[in-house]
């Protein structure tokens, strides 16, 4: 469910970080601000990534599935190019002769340093669209995968800012069908600042429970 909030304000400011550490129990001036300098860097990356990410998180780009992408670097990029290049080739660019009314050859560009930079160019797009069929093909949409990173990486925060703070699942209520304690509050907390996204994410944190379980 979407933050009702309007689109977010300084990255755990310091009126966010008081309500951190209270559930975290830290009161210590300096242990808040580190731990506020490395959740600022998570945030602002994760935030990056969002922003240049077709996905389903709030501040993305667009909601593009990888299907979608896939039929747009192919009709787009890669057949343009593709017409592009045959165009440029040397015995068509003939038709490319403006007589009578020629402008200065300052003018002209290079159609040599077009057609490189166009092959690089559809290098580029031939990538991604290998990179967009593959991540299809594994069912891992960008949305989910990003989720996954972000609560992995306020995990590590956890384990390096707070070494004293056992994870765990918490307990689960029937009532709220969700588990409850310390370390899937801060989880969901640091989640939605970073995201604006109130979300239970309990499979996720499990996943890094278990993760650290086998450590």
């Amino acid at each position: 469910m979407k933050d009702t909030t309007s689109e977010l304000n300084e990255l755990f400011g310091d009126a966010v970080m008081q309500e951190i550490a209270k559930v975290a129990g830290l009161a210590d001036e300096a242990a808040i601000a580190d731990l506020q300098t490395r959740l600022k860097a998570v945030g602002t990356e994760y935030r990056r990534v969002i922003s240049i990410t077709p996905c389903d998180l709030p501040g993305a780009p667009s909601d593009d599935t990888l299907s979608q992408r896939l039929a747009w670097v192919d009709a787009q990029l890669l057949n343009p190019i593709t017409r592009l290049l045959e165009a440029l080739e040397p015995e068509n660019r003939h038709l490319l002769s403006l007589w009578p009314e020629e402008p200065d050859a300052d003018l002209i560009p290079d159609y040599d340093e077009i057609a490189e930079r166009l092959k690089s160019l559809r290098i580029l797009g031939q990538n991604l669209a290998i990179i967009i069929a593959k991540y299809r093909f594994h069912d891992l949409p960008p949305g989910p995968l990003i989720r996954y990173r972000i609560v992995a990486a306020i995990a590590e925060v956890l384990d390096e800012a707070l070494p004293d703070l056992r994870p765990s699942r918490g307990t689960y209520d029937a009532s709220t069908k969700q588990f409850h304690g310390v370390y899937p509050t801060l989880i969901r907390r640091i989640f939605l600042e970073i995201t604006g996204l109130h979300e239970q994410l309990d499979r996720l944190i499990k996943e890094q429970v278990d993760q650290r379980r086998r450590q």
